[in-house]
C-alpha cells in the first residue's frame, strides 16, 4: 500500500484530501499541487487502499482516478455512497477526456464533479475549492437546520399540553418565535362552521387580531381554501396605510391530525434578497413545526370541539324536551296502599340521568336541565291521583337560584322536594330560607340518606318531613343484622324529630317484611312498581290543549292501576 500523509505549513483544512491513482507520478503531482494550495493530503494506489484509508481517517474530499486495478473508480464511488459515514463525501472523478462513458457512469454512481486528463493544475485547484466550499456551506446549513430542530423540539417540550387551547397556543408562540427567528407567528383553529378563530398571535401581528373571535368571513374563506391544498406562501408588499412592519414572506401551514385540518399555523420570515431560496430551504423545518404543533395543540382543540358539539346537543335536548317524566309509587308497608310518587326523568337517548345531569353540570347547564325536567314532571303529574303527594328531585344550588313558587304553582297537590345527599350544601340557613319562601308551602325529603356527601348532616340541618334510606342500606337487610341495627336507630331518631322514613330500592318480600318489622312506614322499589312513563305535553301542545285539558282525576285511576300492577 502506498500511503502518504502530508500536512503543509500555513492555512490548511481540518481533514485531508484523499488522492487515489494507480500511477505514482500522477498521484504525486496532484498531491503536491494540493499541498501548495494549502491542503493536507492522503494518497492511495488503488480503490481497495482508498476504502481502507476511509475506514481509518476522516477526509474532506476524494480525488479519484476512474481506471485502476482491483477496484475501479465507479466501484469506489458506489462503495462510498453505500456507507452512512461517507454518503455525502465530495468526490471528483478523474477520467481520460475521450472516455465520456466513464464520466457518465461515474456521475450516475454518485460523483459530484469530474476532471479530464491531462489535468490543468489550476482547474484542479479551482474544482477542489468549489466542491469544498459547496460542501462546507451545505454542512453549515444542515447543522443550522439540525440546531433549529433541536431548539424547536426543546421549546415544544417546555410547553405543557394541559390547559385550554388558547393557553397552550400562547405558550407555543412565545417559545417558538425566538427559536426560529420569526417576525410574526399566529395559531388559529378552524371550527366546523367555517370560522377561523385566532388562538394566539405574536410579533408584528400582535394586536391586529381579536383573540377568540372569528376573523372576517372573506379572509376566513381564503385561508381555509388555501390551507385545504397544503402549505402555501405569500409575498406581500407594504400595507395600504404605508405600514411596512408586515413586509416579508408569509408561510401558512395546516395543522392536521386526521383527514381534515383542525387549525392553521401562519408565520412571517423577515425579508431577504434570497427570500425564495430561504423559504425553500427552511420549508421542511416549517412543515415539521406544523406536525409537532398539531401533536401538541390538537388534543385540546379537538376536545373543545367535542365539548361544543356536546353542549349544543344538550341545548337542543333541553329545548326539544327529549326526555320523559316517569313516576314510581311510594307505598305504605303496612297495607301496600300508594301514598305518593317520586318523579324521575328518563332521556330519549337512553343515557342515565346521573350521567346526563353530570354532563349538564360540566357545561354550565345544570339549572337549565333541572328547570326543564321539573317543569315537565309537574305537568305530567296532573295525570296522577289528586290526593297523592309527588316528590321532585332538586339540587341545593337550584333551590337557591330558582323561583320554585312559579314552577310548582300548577302542581295542584302536596309537593315534596327531595334534596339529595350527593350534593354539598355550603349554607344551610340560605337553603331553609329559600324553601320557606315557596308558595304554596312544600315538604322536604332528604334523598339517599346515609350514602352521600355530608352523611346525615342534611337531616340534622334541614329537619325534613321524610328521610329516604339509600338502597344500599335496604339491599338484603333481612340477612344483615348490622344494617338492621342502623335502620332501627334511624327509626328511633325519626320518631323523636317527627319525620317519616322511606326505604328505597325494595325488591324482595323479605326486605319489605324486615323494614316493616323495624318500624319503617313507607317503601319504594321494584317490588311495588317500576318507574312508569307519563309524557308531559310539549310546550306547543300544552298551549294548544290548555283550554280543553281534562282534570287530573279523570286519568288517575288508570295510572294508579298500572303503577300498582307493575
Amino acid at each position: 500500500m502506498t500511503v502518504a500523509l502530508v500536512r503543509p505549513r500555513g492555512q490548511v483544512t481540518t481533514d485531508p484530501i484523499l488522492v487515489v491513482d494507480d500511477e505514482p507520478a500522477v498521484r504525486a503531482l496532484f498531491a503536491r499541487a494540493l499541498q501548495g494550495a494549502g491542503y493536507a493530503t492522503l494518497e492511495a494506489a488503488d480503490g481497495v487502499e482508498a476504502l481502507e484509508l476511509l475506514d481509518a481517517h476522516s477526509v474532506a474530499l476524494v480525488l479519484l482516478d476512474s481506471t485502476m486495478p482491483r477496484l475501479d473508480g465507479v466501484g469506489v464511488i458506489r462503495a462510498v455512497r453505500a456507507r452512512a459515514t461517507t454518503r455525502t463525501l465530495p468526490i471528483i472523478l478523474v477520467t481520460a477526456r475521450a472516455e465520456l462513458e466513464e464520466r457518465v457512469l461515474g456521475l450516475a454512481a454518485g460523483a459530484d464533479d469530474y476532471l479530464g486528463k491531462p489535468v490543468a493544475l489550476d482547474e484542479l485547484e479551482a474544482r477542489v475549492g468549489a466542491q469544498l466550499r459547496s460542501h462546507a456551506a451545505w454542512s453549515a446549513a444542515f447543522e443550522n437546520e439540525a440546531r433549529q430542530r433541536r431548539a424547536m423540539t426543546s421549546a415544544l417540550r417546555r410547553v405543557g399540553i394541559d390547559g385550554p387551547p388558547e393557553c397552550v397556543a400562547a405558550a407555543l408562540v412565545e417559545e417558538l418565535m425566538p427559536v426560529l427567528g420569526l417576525g410574526a407567528l399566529a395559531l388559529a383553529s378552524l371550527s366546523p362552521d367555517g370560522a377561523v378563530i385566532p388562538l394566539a398571535v405574536g410579533g408584528s401581528w400582535a394586536g391586529r387580531f381579536r383573540l377568540g373571535l372569528p376573523v372576517e368571513p372573506e379572509l376566513a374563506r381564503r385561508l381555509r381554501h388555501e390551507t385545504a391544498r397544503g402549505p402555501w406562501v405569500l409575498e406581500p408588499g407594504p400595507s395600504r396605510d404605508g405600514d411596512t412592519r408586515d413586509e416579508g414572506v408569509i408561510v401558512a401551514l395546516p395543522l392536521t391530525r386526521t383527514a381534515e385540518p383542525f387549525g392553521l399555523l401562519v408565520l412571517r420570515v423577515a425579508p431577504r434578497r434570497d427570500a425564495a431560496i430561504e423559504i425553500a430551504r427552511r420549508m421542511p423545518i416549517f412543515v415539521e413545526l406544523a406536525d409537532l404543533t398539531a401533536a401538541v395543540l390538537g388534543p385540546g382543540i379537538e376536545a373543545g370541539e367535542v365539548r361544543l358539539r356536546s353542549q349544543a346537543a344538550l341545548i337542543d335536548l333541553i329545548a326539544a324536551r327529549a326526555f320523559i317524566p316517569h313516576f314510581q309509587p311510594i307505598v305504605s308497608l303496612s297495607d301496600g296502599a300508594v301514598v305518593g310518587y317520586e318523579a324521575l326523568t328518563r332521556f330519549d337517548d337512553g343515557l342515565s340521568p346521573e350521567l346526563r345531569f353530570a354532563e349538564a353540570g360540566r357545561f354550565g347547564l345544570a339549572h337549565e336541565l333541572e328547570r326543564a325536567t321539573l317543569s315537565a314532571a309537574v305537568e305530567a303529574a296532573r295525570a296522577l291521583p289528586a290526593d297523592a303527594l309527588v316528590g321532585f328531585n332538586v339540587s341545593p344550588g337550584f333551590v337557591l337560584a330558582t323561583d320554585l313558587s312559579a314552577l310548582l304553582s300548577e302542581a295542584g297537590r302536596q309537593v315534596v322536594l327531595e334534596i339529595t345527599e350527593h350534593t354539598a350544601i355550603d349554607d344551610y340557613a340560605a337553603i331553609r330560607a329559600a324553601l320557606a319562601r315557596i308558595d304554596p308551602p312544600v315538604q322536604v325529603a332528604v334523598d339517599d340518606a346515609g350514602s352521600g356527601y355530608a352523611s346525615l348532616r342534611h337531616i340534622l340541618a334541614l329537619r325534613p318531613a321524610y328521610v329516604k334510606l339509600d338502597m344500599d342500606w335496604v339491599r338484603s337487610i333481612d340477612a344483615d343484622p348490622a344494617r338492621q341495627a342502623l335502620v332501627a336507630g334511624l327509626v328511633h331518631f325519626a320518631a323523636e324529630v317527627g319525620c317519616q322514613l322511606v326505604g328505597e330500592g325494595v325488591e324482595t318480600e323479605a326486605e319489605s317484611a324486615t323494614l316493616r318489622r323495624l318500624g319503617v312506614p313507607l317503601g319504594q322499589g321494584y317490588l311495588f312498581g317500576r318507574p312508569t312513563p307519563v309524557r308531559a305535553p310539549k310546550p306547543t301542545e300544552a298551549r294548544r290543549e290548555a283550554s280543553g285539558r281534562p282534570q287530573a282525576s279523570s286519568r288517575a285511576p288508570a295510572i294508579s292501576a298500572r303503577l300498582r300492577a307493575r
